[in-house]
């Protein structure tokens, strides 16, 4: 799987997920997202008894998935509520509430696109992580923010993560046959070079990779200082992300909700 994440965050999430799996507890996409939906109607009731137009908190919290699973909203889900969001008279702002190290590079540059194509003011705010995919759904809004206690902000990067158990499943006694067709010599090429050792195609995928989020980033964010850190994966505490550009300002959220 490519991935566009921070390491540490990754490693945090993991038991959660693995217990998920051992479990079988994660809920159905439809169960997430009716509870998404909810959370944005209980939004809407509650700030349209007091004011004309309000502003909307979207979280995106945990691990970037494009649908909806592992008990995470996708990003095509929130990239429709986005969407209908921006289409509503009564929302002044869509703001980002991120806690989140990054995830899958599929879908991540689909949903930025959208919130750069916003009418709306689109605010990213962190009060945790801000990192990788989520960094580039955050650069993608009208203004980056951060609370003064955020952990770290930026890992602009990608990273490549795969495992190969064919001697776990040869202890067990299975024994494991792939055979490709002459004609499709390309066919899994950077999975296959992996297993004998040789990491070139799984370079240059990612190569590629890269340069595009290091380009949008710089496209979204002219701002940015690079310190040949930067876009190297490096992450900043919130006062640092300020000084290189990744960030605004630093505030809180209620800060944030009082302007808007």
């Amino acid at each position: 799987m490519i991935l566009a994440i921070d390491r540490g965050f990754l490693e945090s999430i993991l038991p959660e997920l693995i217990q998920g799996f051992r479990l079988n507890s994660f809920e159905s996409a439809t169960t997430l997202e009716a509870r998404f939906e909810q959370n944005l109607e209980n939004q809407a009731r509650a700030y349209s008894e007091e004011n004309d137009t309000y502003p909307v908190v979207l979280k995106i919290h945990g691990a970037i998935v494009k649908k909806s699973n592992w008990d995470y909203i996708g990003t095509q889900t929130f990239a429709r509520w986005v969407k209908h969001l921006d289409a509503q008279p009564d929302v002044s702002a869509i703001i980002f509430d991120i806690d989140s190290g990054g995830g899958m590079v599929s879908g991540t540059a689909e949903f930025a696109n959208v919130i750069r194509n916003c009418q709306k003011p689109t605010i990213a705010y962190t009060n945790g992580y801000m990192c990788s995919a989520a960094y580039h759904i955050a650069a993608a809004c009208d203004k980056v923010l951060a609370n003064p206690f955020a952990d770290y902000i930026g890992s602009i990067g990608t990273m490549l993560q795969t495992q190969d158990f064919s001697a776990m499943f040869e202890k067990w006694g299975a024994k494991i046959y792939e055979e490709y067709a002459p004609q499709s010599s390309e066919k899994n090429k950077i999975w296959r070079d992996l297993q004998s050792g040789d990491n070139t195609s799984a370079q240059e995928h990612l190569s590629v990779l890269a340069d595009n989020f290091i380009n949008t980033m710089k496209a979204y964010r002219p701002q940015i200082k690079d310190d040949e850190k930067v876009f190297k994966g490096a992450v900043y505490t919130p006062e640092k992300a300020l000084e290189v550009g990744l960030i605004d300002e630093i505030m809180t959220l209620e800060q944030i909700l009082n302007e808007f």
